[in-house]
């Protein structure tokens, strides 16, 4: 999916959240966003998977402007996003595996097929025998790479993350990095982050300052 921006701005009050930014997403492409806090990175996240209506401007998906689609459309489209969250957001009542098979219960997947792509997701981030572990019982490192496998589980044509490294030790990061490029070939990677990641290879890195593109 190509994802693109005209003149997009967001406001919270008298603050402009993105002021007037245009941007392209290219289909496959890895970029880095970056900046200080405020800057405007989880609200150009939130824009371009539709949780946030723009003040006024554009989000675009594969050059369909956002306002032309009916909601049906939006969420039938929005399966096309995963989300790595900074938190993990994992529920601690639930094992790796339930957690993981969320979104494909949530859109109904059978069972069968669920339980499949789940344990293909979870073998992807390495995690085939924590399937049944809660978090709880799970390092820092290993609630992210869970958090990866349910962002997948659904075949997602783009993935995002917000703030992925937080909290991580140095080598754990060097290795959520490592798996983040890895499990995005083919996919649109955006990654929001306050400082550049040296473990992390960047096709484009843009940075992000009041709401707008910056040097």
């Amino acid at each position: 999916m190509r994802l693109s921006t005209h003149q997009l701005s967001v406001k919270f009050g008298p603050v402009h959240a993105l002021d007037q930014l245009t941007l392209d997403f290219p289909v496959g492409s890895r970029t880095v966003l970056w900046g200080p806090a405020g800057g405007g990175k989880t609200s150009l996240l939130k824009c371009l998977t539709g949780l946030v209506a723009p003040t006024s401007g554009e989000v675009q998906w594969d050059e369909v402007p956002l306002s032309r689609r009916t909601a049906n459309e939006k969420r039938e489209a929005q399966v096309a996003f995963g989300m790595v969250f900074q938190s993990d957001a994992l529920f601690d009542s639930m094992t790796v595996l339930e957690n993981v098979l969320l979104p494909l219960r949530k859109r109904k997947v059978p069972e069968g097929e669920a339980q499949e792509r789940a344990a293909e997701a979870l073998a992807r981030v390495g995690l085939t025998t924590a399937a049944q572990k809660h978090p709880e019982n799970l390092s820092g490192g290993m609630k992210k790479r869970a958090g990866v496998a349910r962002a997948i589980v659904a075949r997602p044509r783009v993935l995002l993350a917000d703030d992925p490294f937080a909290g991580l030790d140095p080598v754990t990061e060097r290795s959520i990095a490592e798996l983040l490029w890895e499990i995005s070939e083919g996919r649109t990677l955006i990654v929001a982050l306050p400082d550049p990641v040296p473990s992390l290879p960047t096709e484009r890195s843009i940075r992000l300052v009041a709401g707008k593109v910056a040097a």
